[in-house]
């Protein structure tokens, strides 16, 4: 190499250099930008982000529109995402955002600690602007072989500002039997349970909070196929039995005082109350909340005989469906003497006739209402009040109060006689 190439070569090099310093600074400055322009403010939504020893809290709604951006697609195309809801493959094509989780996890506080599982949920969305986000998310069952896959299309919009964003999801009228396939694929009944009726709602929410309200409509909700007729002919176990007669024939006060303590609609409605299993789910949403349930009697029984008490999506789903098919097969006397004949009333009791006779000294159709009140109050955690009842000598009054309230039909001289019995009455 000649002397002058070297040396126009050698420039050559130092211009490269000078160049790659150069871009290298303008990285870092870049980066030390977008980081800064990422910073949260003192009262905005956050995440912490990691990158190995790295980490930094960066402001939500603008990682957010960063990811919406055209520019950022090739950044995010391919892409995989791990959360808490499980693994997704991002695709992004200018302002739409399309991602794929499968399979997939909703973890709902209301439901229990075990997350709801879904094979797929696929979402597809689009920034139309002002941190407005509309799509489409689309659940999927796990495809047999054979038989195409129910899915369930949910209408998405999103509001994004500063602390949060406004959710709002939409389905519209779709065959319930669509919906039992999608979010139970763990149901034991599955191949042979029949449901027929429509399902449509409309949820709002706020994130991060997680707080849900939503209004659904169920039309024409049947169920066949459980096989929930052979409870007609049951047999008590023999821990229910008190060898006296029949133990389902339960008359007197103690249906009523059931029905006032635990199921006020129990007459009116299908198996099921929509407005309690709400109140309820808003209740269970925040934590450190008490749990609050929403079944009724009828369910309550498809719990006892059946599905028992773990806390589960796919548990709840079992008991509202052997509930509804309980209503046609049994009709509401059944159930109601059902119920009472197996219910747990502590210490090893079973059924209001054998507690009537443990606790009262008489039997269930002798008691009176204030004994029939107390008696059905031990229902919600009868072992706790027995050992006050043993320790202490005393009652909860303000619960026997609350189910004399309810108890029909109970003439005006029968309830003022009842309520001036409780001041003083121990069993």
């Amino acid at each position: 190499m000649t002397p002058s190439a070297h040396a126009r070569w050698h420039r050559l090099c130092i211009a490269l250099a000078a160049l790659t310093g150069a871009l290298a600074a303008f990285g870092v400055v870049v980066a030390a930008i977008a980081v800064a322009a990422l910073q949260p403010a003192p009262d905005e939504w956050r995440t912490t982000l990691r990158l190995g020893p790295w980490q930094r809290e960066l402001s939500m709604p603008a990682l957010i529109r960063w990811a919406a951006h055209p520019l950022a697609a090739p950044l995010l195309d391919g892409q995989v995402l791990h959360t808490r809801f499980g693994r997704w493959q991002l695709r992004r094509d200018g302002h739409r955002i399309d991602a794929v989780c499968a399979p997939c996890r909703i973890h709902v506080a209301a439901l229990g600690p075990q997350p709801l599982a879904l094979a797929s949920a696929q979402l597809a969305a689009r920034h139309v602007g002002a941190g407005r986000f509309t799509g489409t998310l689309t659940l999927t069952e796990a495809a047999d072989a054979g038989t195409a896959a129910a899915t369930l299309p949910l209408r998405v919009t999103a509001q994004l500002d500063r602390r949060g964003a406004d959710l709002r999801l939409a389905l519209a009228p779709t065959p319930l039997a669509a919906v039992v396939r999608v979010f139970g694929p763990d149901l034991p009944e599955r191949a042979r349970v029949q449901v027929s009726g429509t399902l449509a709602f409309t949820a709002r929410a706020r994130w991060p909070e997680g707080i849900w309200q939503a209004k659904p409509q169920l039309t024409d909700f049947s169920v066949d196929g459980l096989g929930t007729e052979r409870l007609l002919d049951a047999q008590l176990p023999a821990a229910c039995r008190t060898g006296n007669g029949d133990a389902l024939a339960i008359g007197g006060w103690i249906p009523r005082a059931l029905v006032a303590a635990e199921d006020a609609r129990f007459y009116e409605h299908p198996g099921y109350d929509i407005g309690q299993m709400l109140a309820a789910w808003q209740h269970n949403q925040h934590d450190g909340a008490p749990l609050r349930g929403g079944s009724t009697l009828t369910q309550q029984l498809a719990k006892l005989v059946i599905t028992g008490d773990d806390r589960s999506a796919t548990r709840k789903l079992r008991e509202l469906l052997y509930a509804v098919e309980m209503e046609r097969t049994l009709g509401k006397a059944r159930i109601l003497q059902l119920y009472l004949a197996l219910a747990p009333w502590g210490d090893g009791v079973c059924g209001a006739e054998r507690a009537a006779r443990v606790y009262l000294g008489k039997s269930a159709a002798k008691a009176g209402p204030v004994s029939a009140a107390w008696l059905v109050s031990l229902l919600r955690n009868p072992d706790a009040q027995l050992s006050r009842l043993n320790h202490e000598r005393a009652i909860d009054r303000s619960r026997v109060q609350q189910v004399l309230a309810g108890m029909r039909p109970m003439n005006a001289a029968q309830r003022a006689l009842a309520n001036e019995q409780v001041i003083d009455w121990l069993p």
